[in-house]
Order: structure tokens, then C-alpha cells, then sequence
């Protein structure tokens, strides 16, 4: 330190030049400090303090959780200075008559151990949910609700393997392991590796508050789980568009309500389940006479509707636009946020569980087209939503492909029906590139292809129920010709011919239709 100027001042010569030098010094003296810079403080404080014998100085050291307090006749007073979150009552310590700076320093952190030992997992866990929501209710772009949701289930399940009763301050390296591995012996290794990387996440959080500063998991391998399981393997799951075709009859003739509109649009559009079930109202440009969809973007205050965050607009199809009328139709309350509401609460939106079961129920059989090697737990019980989206992936790169010629744009334009991002290529063209919005160009190519996928599901179904009535007419001749298996058999024929004869009339409106003209 430079030469102090309290060598250079005599207390019966304060002045306010001196005064002043002396704050200047005083304020310019940062911790860490020591028994030693307490000294000089006492000193600096009490010239500075000479004329304002009513006032005091403070200085605090945070990394020892203490306030230091200078008064005019050099004694200095120490002060715990815990923050509110501990729930600590900050006390006096003594002051340099009776202590020194380091014994303080001392009976603070022995302070503050007593009153942080207690601290369970599960006050620690609850800690760390206030968290999480915080920073979703201030940045909804950083952290979604839904994956706030997603991370309260990882950090219930972590502090059930702990024990919720559990001090925290007694969780040690090893025991971190031994629950790990009791883990892997109850539960899956991805999930035990998203657990691992919650826990990895909750002791950051918790090391300076909950944990007198240290974090046993730096003591953890980072490849604990992994050295340990094998990788997950991906979904390979797929189908086909017969079997399309055959969901589309099955849904056609069951009785309309709420989750078979859902599947419908699903099935179209290649939306994900939860834009389906969160699909709103207002995402809806007339209510009338509906002709686009618009996801909207996130904004400094509200996270966008879409994955990746960006708005998402679609110039609605024939089949598209059905969906969404036999919806408003059935339930006509245009107060209400959501177009699929569940049945008992308006308010509420259908689940994904629901749309799920649905599209089960409704399914043909063997929907889901592939080796069982390959099905692994996702596609086990038969269909799931997201194999309508994989479908319209697969099915419209092969048919852009033979149209366009080129597999690389047929891949892009493909991309573009999922709103995936395309911009690997460029990746800063999401800056500068609004052709979208001035000339709705995606918008008007998204409708062409959108539109094409319709045709082809259209043009298969047709085959599908020429099939069926051929099939059936054949059963009718084989079977007993009793007056009610003949009732149900025609029952059955009129019904496909109602839908071969609507999918005649629609393919003949579509070849003769224009695409619709972008509304400015």
C-alpha cells in the first residue's frame, strides 16, 4: 500500500482537505482484510469522523459474512451480516475491545454452520423450484414453464432417493455415488441421466446458500452414468401412408367430437402434440371464415407459441380448415382460450395423454411400421402422435424429391413444413432475411406443399375404401345372409361410399382450385 496519510496529519490539525484524503484512502482500502488493515481503518475513521462525533463508518467482508462498524473514538464493532434467504438474525459479535478482527471472522462461520446444518433436502429442493420459477416468470424465453414442470419431477424424484428429511450438509461424495447406483438399479440410464444432470444443477445452486460454500459433486466423476449405460438409442419407429390413409377412415366414421378434430389437424398440419392441445383462439385469423394459422414469436414478455421460438404461419388447406370448423361448430363459445378444450373445464386445454388414446383407439392395426428391435419403449403400445409428424417428414421429402429433383431443397422444404431450422447454411440470415413477412414467401410455398401431402393422404384413402367395399361385398357373399348382418353390411358399404364419394368431389375442387391469395 502507498504511503498513508496518516503520517502526514496530526488529529489537532484535521482539516477538510485532509478530511477528505483521508475518506479518499478509507474508501479505496478493499477486502480481504485483516487484524492488521483493521487498525488502519480505526485510524482513517477517526480523523474522517474528528468534526461528526454522531456518525459511523462501515465496511463489510461478504466472503466471512461480516459488517464492520468504525466509530469515532477508534472502537470497532463487528456484526454478522447473513442474507435474508439463510433466516438468520444477524447479531453483534463484540467489538476490538474484546475481540480481534480474526476471532470475529471465526465466531461468525461458527454461527452460521450451527444455523445451516439443518437444512433438509427438501427445503434445499424447494429452494431451488422457487428458483427455476422465478426466472420463467422474468425470462419466459430462457425457461419454459412446461420445463419448469419437467425439472420439479426430476428434482421430486432426486430428493425421494436422498430422502427428503435428509441434511443437506451431510451429503458426501460417497453417498452421492451409492445413490446413484441405487438408482440405476430401480430406473432407466437416461433417466438416471437426466436426474444426474438435475443433481449436478441443484448443488451449484445450493453450494454458497444451503452449503457453507462446498460442493461434494466436483468430487463425482462427470461420466459417473455413463461409463455405466449404454447410450440411448432413438426412435426408429415409422409408418406408411396406407396405414395414413386407414386412420383417416377410421377417424371419418367415428362419431365427430373434441380429440378426433385434434388428430385431424395433427394429422395435416405435422404439428406437435402440445401446439395441438395449446392451440388458441386468437392463433385463428377469422373464426368465420378461418384461413391462417399464426404461432406467434417470443417477445421480451411472453415465450413463443413454437419450439424453437420463432412465429409459425400456416395458410390453411381444405382438410385443415374442416378440422377447425367441426371444432368451433361443436363447441361455438368463442370466449373460450383454446380451440381443444377438455369436455368437464372449458378453460382447460385437452392433454396429450387424450390425444394420445385417441389416436390408439383409432389407429389400424401394425400402424406403427417397423422391426421391434428398432420400436425400443417409444411406439411399444401402438401409434403416438409424433409418428403423424415423422410421416409427413418422410413422405414429403420422397415426394419433393421426385418433383423437384434436387433431395437437398426436397430436404429443406420438407424442414420447413416441421418448422425445423433451415439456416445452418446461413446463420445469420434470421437477422436480416423478412421476405416472409413483406412478400409471405414461406408462407406461400409452405401452402403448396401442405397441400400436396393433402392430395396424396386423399388419393390413398380413396384406394383404401375402394379396397374396403370390395373386401366387404366379398365377406357379405360368404357369411350367413341373415336380415341384420345384411343391415350392417350395407351400413358399412353406404358409409366408405360416402367417403370415396367425398374424396371424389374434394380431389376434383382441388385440381380445379387456385391457391388461395396471401391476405396483406
Amino acid at each position: 500500500m502507498a504511503t498513508s496519510v496518516l503520517n502526514s496529519i496530526k488529529p489537532c490539525e484535521v482539516t477538510i482537505k485532509s478530511r477528505d484524503l483521508c475518506m479518499a484512502e478509507f474508501n479505496a482500502n478493499k477486502p480481504p482484510y485483516n487484524d492488521e488493515s483493521m487498525e488502519e481503518l480505526a485510524s482513517l475513521a477517526t480523523i474522517i469522523l474528528a468534526q461528526e462525533k454522531g456518525k459511523r463508518l462501515s465496511k463489510y467482508q461478504l466472503k466471512d459474512q461480516i459488517r464492520i462498524v468504525f466509530q469515532h473514538d477508534g472502537i470497532i464493532k463487528f456484526f454478522t451480516h447473513f442474507k435474508k434467504e439463510h433466516g438468520i438474525k444477524n447479531i453483534k459479535l463484540g467489538d476490538s475491545n474484546d475481540m480481534s478482527f480474526s476471532a470475529a471472522k471465526l465466531k461468525a462461520a461458527e454461527i452460521y454452520k450451527k444455523n445451516t446444518s439443518n437444512y433438509t433436502f427438501e427445503f434445499v429442493v424447494s429452494k431451488q423450484i422457487e428458483n427455476l420459477q422465478a426466472i420463467n416468470k422474468h425470462s419466459p424465453s430462457k425457461l419454459a414453464e412446461t420445463t419448469v414442470n419437467t425439472y420439479t419431477s426430476y428434482l421430486n424424484a432426486i430428493q425421494n432417493a436422498f430422502g427428503k428429511n435428509t441434511l443437506f450438509q451431510t451429503i458426501t461424495p460417497e453417498i452421492i455415488e451409492a445413490t446413484l447406483d441405487q438408482l440405476l438399479t430401480e430406473k432407466s440410464g437416461p433417466h438416471v441421466a437426466k436426474l444426474f444432470e438435475q443433481m449436478k444443477k441443484l448443488w451449484v445452486f445450493a453450494k454458497n446458500k444451503y452449503n457453507n460454500g462446498t460442493n461434494p459433486f466436483l468430487e463425482v466423476d462427470n461420466n459417473y452414468i455413463s461409463s455405466r449405460t449404454a447410450k440411448p438409442i432413438p426412435c426408429k419407429a415409422y409408418t406408411e401412408i396406407s396405414l395414413i390413409s386407414q386412420l383417416y377412415i377410421n377417424l371419418k366414421i367415428a362419431k365427430n367430437n373434441t380429440l378426433i378434430n385434434a388428430v385431424l389437424l395433427m394429422m395435416f398440419t405435422g404439428l406437435r402434440p402440445i401446439n395441438i392441445c395449446n392451440l388458441r383462439l386468437s392463433y385463428i385469423d377469422d373464426l368465420n371464415n378461418p384461413k391462417f394459422l399464426t404461432f406467434p414469436e417470443t417477445t421480451h414478455t411472453t415465450r413463443g407459441a413454437m419450439k424453437n421460438q420463432k412465429e409459425f404461419k400456416i395458410q390453411l388447406t381444405p382438410e385443415m380448415k374442416k378440422a377447425i370448423q367441426q371444432e368451433l361448430k361443436l363447441n361455438p363459445d368463442i370466449n373460450r382460450t383454446y380451440l381443444f378444450c377438455k369436455v368437464k373445464d372449458n378453460s382447460k386445454p385437452i392433454s396429450k395423454e387424450s390425444l394420445n388414446r385417441t389416436l390408439k383407439y383409432h389407429a389400424p392395426k401394425d400402424m406403427v411400421a417397423a422391426p421391434r428391435d428398432n420400436i425400443n419403449i417409444k411406439g411399444s403400445a401402438g401409434a403416438f402422435p409424433t409418428l403423424l409428424r415423422s410421416f409427413l417428414k418422410s413422405h414429403m421429402k420422397e415426394v419433393l424429391t421426385k418433383k423437384i429433383g434436387s433431395s437437398t431443397i426436397a430436404e429443406i422444404e420438407s424442414k420447413k413444413m416441421l418448422h425445423h431450422s433451415v439456416s445452418d447454411h446461413d446463420p445469420m440470415s434470421k437477422h436480416y432475411d423478412h421476405s416472409n413477412k413483406i412478400y409471405s414467401t414461406d408462407i406461400k410455398a409452405l401452402y403448396k406443399n401442405f397441400s400436396l401431402f393433402e392430395k396424396e393422404i386423399l388419393k390413398e384413402v380413396k384406394i383404401q375404401a375402394k379396397l374396403k367395399i370390395k373386401t366387404t361385398k366379398k365377406s357379405f357373399l360368404k357369411l350367413d345372409n341373415s336380415n341384420k348382418f345384411i343391415a350392417k353390411v350395407k351400413s358399412t358399404v353406404s358409409a366408405y361410399s360416402t367417403i370415396l364419394g367425398n374424396i371424389v368431389q374434394q380431389t376434383q375442387k382441388l385440381k380445379k382450385r387456385r391457391p388461395l391469395q396471401i391476405l396483406e
